[in-house]
């Protein structure tokens, strides 16, 4: 005997939101991970924590994840994810050194936005620098090795510093940015200023872009 049409619709309504649910948890996890795994590093993240803060029990995690390692590889994966866009959201501008001082630009207001970021990748690099190396070469180098090219015919042009190393160029160009969020305590300890408070990051803004363009120009 075939089911009402209104019991296909109810469980196709069930469905729709039995997903949901799942994918708001699966979001939520990440984003408590990300916060733990920023202020504590890998080894001081326990899933304990992850679990009560996102407001399930710890053998829930394992629905969604098979252990803490997982959880760390998928924070960081996004990360990286995000920090490749930004090579693609500045691809239009055609000057070399314009384009450079553009994706240096966005990564600041990126990271300024997203500080968790900046500490939990110093975190890694401390922890587990051989991880790190695997996944700099998936993510980060083919952003390096294209800014690298921009270097090299910004350099062609006579607009951008001729050094010997493009790619070392791109690496000093890229931490600039990092540093002043990664470092934030010391920062803070040392200028008594508050990081990321709206001034603070105007002004680092300001000191980003400037400190980029004497980087490059020749």
């Amino acid at each position: 005997m075939p089911k009402p049409p209104w019991k296909s619709k109810l469980k196709g309504v069930r469905t729709r939101r039995a997903t949901h649910a799942i994918s708001d948890t699966y979001d939520q996890i990440l984003a408590v991970a990300e916060q733990e795994f920023a202020n504590s590093g890998y080894n001081g993240t326990s899933l304990e924590v992850i679990a009560r803060r996102t407001g399930i029990r710890k053998a829930s995690l394992f629905h969604h994840f098979k252990n803490k390692r997982k959880i760390f590889d998928e924070v960081v994966r996004r990360i990286f994810d995000q920090f490749v866009s930004i090579g693609r959201e500045t691809a239009a501008i055609e000057n070399p050194k314009e384009h450079l001082l553009a994706i240096i630009v966005r990564l600041h207001d990126f990271i300024a936005s997203h500080p968790n970021h900046a500490r939990l990748l110093m975190h890694r690099v401390l922890e587990d620098p051989a991880s790190v190396r695997s996944s700099s070469e998936v993510f980060i180098k083919p952003l390096v090795i294209a800014m690298a090219q921009l270097v090299i015919r910004g350099a062609e042009m006579g607009i951008i510093r001729n050094g010997d190393s493009p790619v070392g160029l791109t690496l000093v160009a890229l931490a600039i940015p990092i540093l002043a969020y990664s470092f934030a305590p010391v920062f803070e300890a040392c200028t008594g200023m508050e990081v990321l408070s709206p001034d603070s990051i105007a002004g680092i803004r300001v000191e980003v872009l400037r400190r980029a363009d004497l980087l490059l120009s020749p």
